[in-house]
């Protein structure tokens, strides 16, 4: 049994009693006032919530704004406006009409459950849109098929509060958009399954603690395409068939009906690196079935959403595709090796006699209207033929333009001192020292996981100051399996460094990328720092450089400032170019192979 039964049961009898003993004309100027708060609260729900993402920093104490984002974007103005409206209804009507006992009892009872139930429902979508736990209080309302012999895999309704105060709010407000409060763009229509969407995005590994919401500027949905009639005329049990598992997918839609005949509609998504994971898990963009959403829509106008069936990405190997399916529990699909941007493909089941509207991304809208015409396939055949090569992966070409005619030609075979592959930081430190601004994973011979600080050279770090016991020491970065760690020295006297010829007139504000010789870039994920005084460390997976602005000032002036910036880059890629945005620093001839 969900505790959040209990609260809800709570929260509507309190609120019920406490507006039945103020009389039925007080408890329903008061029910107006939630009924008109609740109305802008929604109708506002959508841009605030891109916004305060949007502002929210990548790192820093301000950056769990991003993870409230969608929680507070409805709560906030749904407090404050029935604030300010039941201060102006107040002013307006000071007065109170008294009935009979039993005719105000009565009255503000209902007038008090109205209240009690939209004001509830309202609490619960603006808490589920948060980054709570998956198992918060007890109470999913969407989660994995039960029915596993037909459904294996199938984001499905779930539970069902015994007061279904959130279905509840979001029928009300759905019917009163297309109704008494119609606008040209309708809750109803963008959001019909209103009370499932932040529950959705919470779905990840860890019982929810992934992101939840990534800003728009993170992503960019780069190519689509069909697989199958697009009529719909096909059987979708062999729609949910492919190369490697020929056995058909067992799939059901959001209210568990099957779906007998439809296509397929892929999606082919590039992730910035401020779409990837921060913290601990930083480094991977790691996806789930319920992040990502399809908004489809009958040719009586009605909506629905449909979850995917399917992610295409990179395998562990190489320059290997593969096709991965939805089928099971809690299935998560993390990206591979290093590349800063971060290509997949998402399959979704369209019912026959229906039509994509929008594509939501962690519950970011991308219209169906704004895309590209889709690329068709006719069966599944070709669509894996095209998956194996990884070409159904390449949209729009994003390879960079580089100027190249101040690079330096430099031979890197030999790993001399300007470029290194070693994970070990270049100063030893305590755990305890460690500790002031990094994460160390302590069970991982106390790698440092995340995090920055800045360390005194005196007291702080260096042999003279680590402790004698291997397991208090604070020696290495941690990368994860199919990961290298890449140190390039961008000092005063390096060659290929910030101070160079070929370097000055880059920008300030550009990326600090390394590119393979497949073309996929590597940015830079933190830097080592060290004068007479200081060691300066950063090494966030999950936040990229923004360029030289964010590393400390060098001058040829003082030639006791080091710097050498850290990549993760894939094992076994030959990187070709050292670049500041699209300016060349360094062509590496020939390209040098991490392994």
């Amino acid at each position: 049994m969900p505790l959040m039964n209990l609260l809800v049961i709570v929260f509507v009898l309190g609120v019920t009693f406490a507006w039945m003993i103020r009389g039925m004309f007080n408890s329903m100027l008061h029910m107006i006032c939630v009924i008109a708060a609740g109305a802008i609260a929604f109708s506002v729900w959508e841009p605030l919530a891109l916004m305060i993402i949007g502002a929210s920093p990548e790192r820093g104490f301000m950056s769990f704004l991003e993870s409230v984002a969608w929680g507070v974007a409805l709560l906030v103005p749904f407090v404050v406006s029935l604030l300010l409206l039941r201060t102006a209804v107040d002013k307006l009507v000071p007065g109170n009409i008294v009935n009979s006992t039993i005719v105000d009892y009565a009255g503000g009872a209902i007038c008090g459950v109205v209240t009690s139930v939209i004001s509830a429902g309202i609490l619960i979508i603006g808490i589920g849109s948060m980054r709570v736990p998956t198992k918060f209080m007890n109470y999913q309302p969407v989660w994995y098929s039960a029915d596993r012999a037909t459904a294996g895999g199938s984001l499905v309704r779930s539970d069902k509060l015994w007061i279904p105060v959130d279905r509840i709010t979001s029928v009300v407000y759905s019917q009163l958009s297309k109704g008494t409060m119609s606008t040209s763009e309708p809750l109803a229509k963008w959001y019909p399954e209103l009370e499932l969407v932040g529950f959705s995005a919470r779905i990840s590994p860890g019982d929810g603690s992934g992101r939840n919401a990534i800003a728009s500027k993170d992503f960019k949905v780069v190519s689509t395409y069909i697989v199958g009639d697009p009529k719909g005329t096909d059987k979708v049990s062999d729609l949910l068939k492919d190369s490697v598992n020929n056995a058909t997918q067992k799939y059901v839609d959001v209210n568990s009906k099957p779906v007998a005949n439809g296509y397929l509609m892929g999606y082919v998504i590039d992730f910035e690196p401020g779409a990837k994971e921060r913290g601990k898990k930083g480094g991977q963009l790691v996806v789930s079935s319920g992040q990502y959403r399809l908004l489809v829509e009958d040719k009586d106008g009605n909506t629905n959403s449909v979850f995917p069936v399917a992610t295409i990405s990179e395998s562990t190997e190489a320059n290997q595709f593969g096709r991965w399916r939805f089928d099971a529990e809690e299935i998560f699909i993390t990206s591979v090796g290093g590349k800063s941007r971060v290509t997949m493909g998402f399959e979704f089941v369209v019912p026959q006699g229906h039509t994509p509207l929008a594509l939501f991304v962690k519950n970011i809208r991308v219209d169906q209207g704004s895309l590209t015409k889709p690329v068709e396939y006719a069966d599944t055949t070709q669509r894996d033929r095209i998956v194996q090569t990884g070409s159904i992966l390449k949209g729009e070409s994003s390879a960079r333009k580089l100027d190249t005619s101040r690079a330096v030609k430099y031979n890197a075979t030999d790993r001399d001192s300007l470029i290194r592959q070693s994970t070990s930081i270049s100063q030893i430190m305590s755990t305890q020292i460690a500790k002031r601004g990094l994460t160390i994973d302590e069970a991982n011979k106390n790698a440092i996981v995340d995090g920055e600080g800045i360390y005194d050279i005196k007291t702080d770090v260096g042999r003279s100051n680590a402790p004698q016991g291997k397991a208090l020491k604070v020696e290495r970065f941690a990368v994860d399996k199919g990961q290298q760690l890449i140190r390039i020295d961008v000092g005063v006297e390096s060659e290929i460094g910030f101070l160079s010829d070929a370097a000055r007139d880059a920008s300030l504000d550009e990326p600090l990328i390394l590119i393979d010789d497949k073309g996929n870039e590597y940015q830079a994920i933190g830097y080592e720092y060290t004068d007479t005084e200081t060691f300066h460390v950063r090494y966030t997976r999950g936040s990229t450089l923004t360029g030289v602005q964010d590393t400390p000032s060098l001058s040829r002036n003082d030639p006791d400032r080091k710097l050498v910036l850290l990549f993760v880059i894939t094992d076994g890629v030959k990187i070709s170019y050292f670049t500041i945005g699209d300016t060349a620093v360094a062509q590496f001839v020939p390209p040098f192979e991490a392994n």
